[in-house]
């Protein structure tokens, strides 16, 4: 019966087609899911990235410095709560991406390193319960990052505080900054503002160096015995190198100063004889070891605006150029995370420990911190003697010299207060650090653009190593 076969027909070939929209609809549902969602195209993706709940951001004593607010339309916005930490924490624009730490930690944020099951992916797709991230803890202080910020107002340039030995970066502040809140409406004027709002000048700024590889220089004047309290003729008068007038960072009357007075004043004309005495294999090979060359990095930071990372430019030394390379007025450039690290290599007898920002990472199933464990070896720079000797020499700048204003009471700090030209502006450097009883201590590396005032850097150094000293005091009486 010819109608009865075409029945056949027609009823194998509707199975057959409900077979295929069903296999379609199975590989779409499941395995195809996120090939479609994956799409620039596809809408739901715009609005799934959108409401991603990205985790908070603590200071170290669980300040919450950043949080996201869930907006009526399902997207979320982020909310910066403390405006001294704008420069360290960056910035997240849906529209703009990630800077700072939230570039740094942007993975665990967004919540893309959290393991999940087949069976929660697919659930949590059936309710388009949007991506968790978790919260993340860093090093940085709000305390110390306050007092940073309302010591350096006004000024452009940068600061970098770490605690020893752990490496813990306790404060960071470049200035100029922005306010992240109000990225997305002020992004044009911001990309264009000549202040380079967006720029980690702790991290990434490439300083002249000037004056403060004296303390390097002087390093190796201890090392091959070299005299330190002969009085040398015409220390405190200015330095002519290359057309370029060097002068103390302090002005004195043309005396003559021992090599130790003259690092406390930062004299370059004591350190351009010392530079004479001493052969150019020792000079460089104690810059070598002091890793001068070597631009150290915050682990996870990234270059935001794709800005190009800091690479290693070596000392060329040769005999005409080994004076300006050496007094810090040549080709090697230094940034604040470097000085620092010198800082800090000083005062933990000779060893740099290795910077870090995050200490605790919380998911958002959870109520505990998960401490992140950065077991590190610290760099050697230098002996433990050497070290020594320098500390008492920072201390001696900090009693008697250019960095006096550095000085707070009941403190023990020693540093070094400088100038460096750069082009037609000057640069004021206070590089320093605080003991705290033990092996617990503080470094810390401040310049001040355009700038002929150590003083105020020292001051700035001082004002931001109190309030370190101070906050770790705290923190030890609510751990006992």
């Amino acid at each position: 019966m010819p109608f009865e076969r075409e029945i056949n027909r027609l009823l194998i070939g509707l199975l057959i087609t409900f077979g295929v929209v069903a296999l379609a609809a199975a590989y779409w549902a499941v395995a195809g899911a996120d090939t479609i969602l994956q799409r620039d195209d596809n809408p739901r993706r715009v609005l799934a990235e959108a409401a991603i709940g990205r985790g908070g951001i603590y200071d170290r004593n669980e300040t919450l410095l950043v949080t996201s607010i869930p907006q009526q339309n399902g997207s979320v916005q982020r909310e910066y709560r403390v405006p001294a930490a704008y420069s360290a924490l960056g910035y997240y624009s849906f529209t703009y991406g990630v800077g700072g730490a939230e570039a740094a930690y942007n993975t665990i944020l967004r919540g893309d390193d959290l393991s999940t099951s087949l069976s929660e992916i697919f659930t949590d797709q059936l309710l388009h319960r949007p991506q968790q991230g978790s919260d993340v803890q860093l090093t940085f202080d709000v305390n110390v990052q306050t007092t940073l910020a309302d010591a350096m107002d006004g000024q452009r340039g940068a600061a970098i505080l770490l605690s020893i030995p752990s490496g813990d970066v306790i404060g960071m502040l470049s200035l100029p900054t922005f306010d992240p809140n109000q990225l997305d409406a002020t992004w044009e004027q911001l990309i264009t503002d000549p202040g380079n709002p967006f720029f980690a000048r702790a991290l990434q700024g490439r300083y002249q160096p000037g004056a403060v590889l004296q303390t390097p220089l002087i390093a190796a004047a201890l090392l091959v015995d070299q005299p330190i309290d002969d009085p040398l003729e015409n220390a405190a008068a200015a330095y002519l190198l290359n057309e370029l007038t060097l002068t103390c960072a302090v002005r004195l009357p043309d005396v003559s100063l021992t090599l130790r007075e003259a690092y406390s004043f930062a004299c370059p004309s004591a350190f351009a004889q010392l530079i004479e005495s001493l052969e150019i294999d020792v000079v460089q090979a104690t810059f070598d070891t002091f890793q001068i060359e070597n631009i150290p990095v915050l682990e996870g930071f990234v270059a935001p605006l794709d800005a190009a990372a800091p690479t290693a430019i070596p000392f060329q030394w040769t005999t005409t150029n080994f004076r300006a390379n050496a007094l810090g007025q040549g080709d090697q450039t230094v940034t604040p995370l470097m000085m620092a690290m010198i800082a800090a290599a000083i005062v933990n007898d000779g060893n740099t420990p290795q910077p870090h920002a995050l200490i605790g990472v919380r998911p958002p199933t959870s109520d505990v911190w998960q401490p992140i464990i950065n077991a590190r070896p610290t760099i050697p720079i230098t002996t433990s003697g050497t070290a020594r000797r320098l500390q008492d020499l920072m201390r001696g700048a900090v009693a008697n010299g250019a960095a006096q204003n550095a000085g707070r009471p009941n403190l023990d700090i020693g540093g070094h207060a400088a100038l460096a030209y750069s082009g037609d502006s000057t640069l004021a450097w206070f590089v320093g650090f605080a003991t705290l009883g033990g092996s617990d201590a503080l470094a810390i590396a401040v310049v001040l653009e355009d700038s002929d005032d150590p003083g105020l850097a020292a001051d700035i150094g001082g004002a931001a190593l109190e309030a370190a000293a101070h906050s770790a005091r705290d923190r030890t009486v609510r751990s006992n």
